[in-house]
C-alpha cells in the first residue's frame, strides 16, 4: 500500500514539474516577445505604463538650441550673431500660433509663460500669443500668485494635436505644465 502511495506522489510531482517547465518556457518566450516589441515606439505607447503616465519623451534637436548657450564673453558681437542665426533656423520649421488666455484672475504681470525654458510672454494684458514649433515644451509659471489661477489654451485652426484646443488648466501657486507641442503629420 505504501509503495502505491509513493508511486502516486512521484507521478503527481512529475506532472506538476512538467507543467512548471512549460509555464516557465512560455513566460520566457512571452517576455522576450514583449521586450522586442518595446523597441518600436508605436508598440511602446500601448505596452509601457511609464509612457502612458509620463507622456511623450521630449526630444529636440540639439543643433537648434546649441547657440543659446552663452559664450565666455557675452559682450562679443559673435554671441548676438549666433543667436540670430539660430532663430532664423527655427523659422524654417513649420510653426503655429497658440493663444493662452488668463481667466481667473483676469491679468497679472507675475505670471509668465515659458517655451523651451525661455520666457515667451507675461499675462499683463490677460493673454499671450505664442508662435510655437513641433516639439516645443510650454509651461506657465504661476508660482507667485497665491490664489487659484485658470487658463484656457486656444490653438488657432491648424494642425496642432497637443495641446488640445479649448483646454482649461487650473493651479494654485505652482508651475502649470502645458506640455509638448505636437503637430499633425
Amino acid at each position: 500500500m505504501e509503495n502505491r502511495n509513493h508511486k502516486f506522489r512521484r507521478q503527481q510531482f512529475l506532472t506538476v514539474d512538467r507543467w512548471l517547465i512549460r509555464l516557465a518556457t512560455i513566460a520566457v518566450v512571452l517576455l522576450l516577445t514583449v521586450q522586442t516589441l518595446l523597441l518600436s515606439s508605436d508598440a511602446r505607447k500601448y505596452l509601457s505604463l511609464v509612457d502612458k503616465l509620463e507622456g511623450d519623451q521630449i526630444t529636440s534637436p540639439a543643433i537648434m538650441y546649441a547657440a543659446d548657450i552663452p559664450w565666455p564673453n557675452p559682450a562679443k558681437e559673435m554671441n548676438v550673431v549666433n543667436k540670430v542665426v539660430t532663430r532664423s533656423i527655427r523659422t524654417l520649421r513649420p510653426s503655429q500660433n497658440i493663444t493662452i488666455r488668463m481667466i481667473n484672475p483676469p491679468a497679472s504681470d507675475d505670471v509668465i509663460v515659458t517655451v523651451n525654458g525661455e520666457t515667451g510672454g507675461r499675462f499683463g494684458k490677460g493673454n499671450v500669443e505664442l508662435t510655437v514649433y513641433d516639439g516645443d515644451y510650454i509651461e506657465i509659471d504661476a508660482a507667485k500668485i497665491k490664489t487659484p489661477v485658470q487658463f484656457i489654451i486656444n490653438t488657432h485652426p491648424g494642425n496642432i494635436v497637443n495641446p488640445v484646443d479649448g483646454i482649461m488648466l487650473e493651479s494654485k501657486n505652482n508651475i502649470i505644465v502645458v506640455g509638448k507641442v505636437v503637430f499633425k503629420h
